[in-house]
C-alpha cells in the first residue's frame, strides 16, 4: 500500500512541477513582503508536500461542485469559463500580476439583477470555519482572502462579490456579499508595484522561532528565507542585471548587461554573466563594478565574477560556484580550505552527486 502512496505522491509532484512567471493575485494580501518578493524572484524552494497539494486540488473539486449546484438555481446565470473554455483571467502592471477568478453570477434571487457578481469559493476545516462564523466577516477572517476579492473586483470592475466557504468536515456553508473597497484596492495595487520594482529583498521582521517560519516552511525554505542558502541553480531573477519592465504588457524583463529583453526560457537558465543581487549574499558588500562584486565575510574577502576564463584569481567565484560555497553552511571555512587548490589547478567548484 505504501508503494501506491509513493506513486500518487510522485503524480502530485510531477503535475505541479512548473514555473510561474507572474505574481499571483491570490498572494498579494500576504503581509510578509519579504516572502512575496522571494517567491516572485524564484528564491524559495518549491518543495510543497504532496499532502498539501492534494488539499489544494480538493479546493478545485469543491469549486466545481458548488458551480454545478448554483447552476441549478432557477434563472441563475453562472459563468466560470470564457468562450474559449478557459478561466476568466486578468493581468496588471505590465502583465507581471495575473489571476483567474472562480466565476461570475447573474440573476440570483434576492440580489440586484443589474450587476454581475464575482464568485469566490474557499474551503476550511471545522475550527477555521467556526472562527469565520463567529466573526461574521470574511475580510476580518483572512487578510489574504480579503485582498484577493478586492483586487479581482477592482481589476474586473465588479461592485460586489459573493464568497462561499465550504466546511471540509461537515459540508456546512458560509455565504457573504462583499462590497468593493476602492481604497483597499489602490493600496494593494501600490503594494504589488513596490514588490515588483524592489531590487533587493525586503527585511525580515519575523523571528526565526516564529510559528510562521517554523510551522509553515520546510527546513530548506527556512534556510532560503533567512538568507543562509542560495537556490540550487542560477536564473535571471536572482541577477543584479535583470530589471522588471512594466511598460510592456507581456510580463517582460530587461537585461542591462546584454541590453535586451529576456525570453521566459532564458529567465529560468541565467547566463555566464550572472552576478547575484548583492543583498542575497550573506556578506558585507565592499565594492561593486560593471563585472564583479567584492564581498567580505569574517576575515575573508571574495568576488562574485562572471563565468569565464578571463575572471580567474584569488577568491574569484562565479555565481554557480557561490551556490556550492554558501550551501556548505560554512562559506568562510570552505573558501579558506579550497581557494589555494582552486587557483593552483585553475579549477572550478562543482557539486559532486553521490553514486
Amino acid at each position: 500500500m505504501n508503494d501506491i502512496n509513493h506513486l500518487l505522491d510522485d503524480v502530485e509532484r510531477n503535475q505541479n512541477n512548473h514555473q510561474r512567471f507572474y505574481l499571483g493575485i491570490s498572494q498579494i494580501g500576504n503581509p510578509n513582503q519579504r516572502l512575496l518578493w522571494m517567491r516572485w524572484r524564484w528564491l524559495m524552494p518549491d518543495d510543497m508536500e504532496p499532502r498539501v497539494l492534494r488539499l489544494l486540488d480538493l479546493g478545485n473539486v469543491v469549486e466545481d461542485h458548488l458551480i454545478a449546484k448554483l447552476r441549478q438555481i432557477p434563472n441563475a446565470g453562472i459563468f466560470d469559463v470564457d468562450e474559449r473554455g478557459r478561466q476568466f483571467e486578468t493581468k496588471a502592471l505590465g502583465g507581471h500580476v495575473k489571476g483567474h477568478i472562480d466565476g461570475v453570477a447573474r440573476n440570483l434571487p434576492g440580489l440586484d439583477k443589474k450587476y454581475p457578481y464575482l464568485l469566490e469559493f474557499k474551503t476550511a476545516n471545522d475550527n477555521r470555519f467556526k472562527n469565520l462564523k463567529d466573526l461574521g466577516s470574511y475580510c476580518e477572517w483572512s487578510e489574504e482572502y480579503a485582498a484577493q476579492v478586492h483586487l479581482y473586483m477592482g481589476l474586473f470592475n465588479f461592485k460586489h462579490c459573493i464568497v462561499i466557504v465550504y466546511n471540509k468536515n461537515n459540508s456546512d456553508l458560509y455565504t457573504e456579499i462583499i462590497e468593493f473597497d476602492k481604497i483597499a484596492f489602490d493600496s494593494l495595487m501600490e503594494k504589488a508595484k513596490n514588490i515588483l520594482l524592489a531590487e533587493a529583498p525586503p527585511d525580515n521582521y519575523i523571528p526565526e522561532t516564529d510559528y510562521r517560519i517554523k510551522s509553515f516552511m520546510s527546513p530548506a525554505q527556512q534556510s532560503a528565507y533567512l538568507g543562509r542558502t542560495l537556490p540550487e541553480n542560477i536564473h535571471c531573477r536572482s541577477c543584479r542585471f535583470a530589471k522588471v519592465d512594466l511598460e510592456k504588457s507581456n510580463g517582460a524583463w530587461y537585461c542591462n548587461k546584454h541590453e535586451k529583453h529576456i525570453p521566459e526560457k532564458r529567465q529560468t537558465m541565467g547566463c555566464k554573466n550572472h552576478n547575484y543581487i548583492p543583498e542575497l549574499i550573506d556578506a558585507h558588500v565592499m565594492e561593486v563594478d560593471d563585472d564583479k562584486v567584492l564581498y567580505q565575510k569574517g576575515d575573508v574577502q571574495f568576488y562574485n565574477v562572471e563565468e569565464n576564463s578571463n575572471c580567474r584569481g584569488k577568491n574569484y567565484y562565479s555565481s554557480k560556484e557561490l551556490i556550492e560555497v554558501f550551501n556548505t553552511g560554512d562559506p568562510i571555512g570552505f573558501i579558506k580550505a579550497i581557494d589555494g587548490i582552486k587557483n593552483k589547478f585553475d579549477g572550478t567548484v562543482k557539486k559532486v552527486e553521490k553514486q
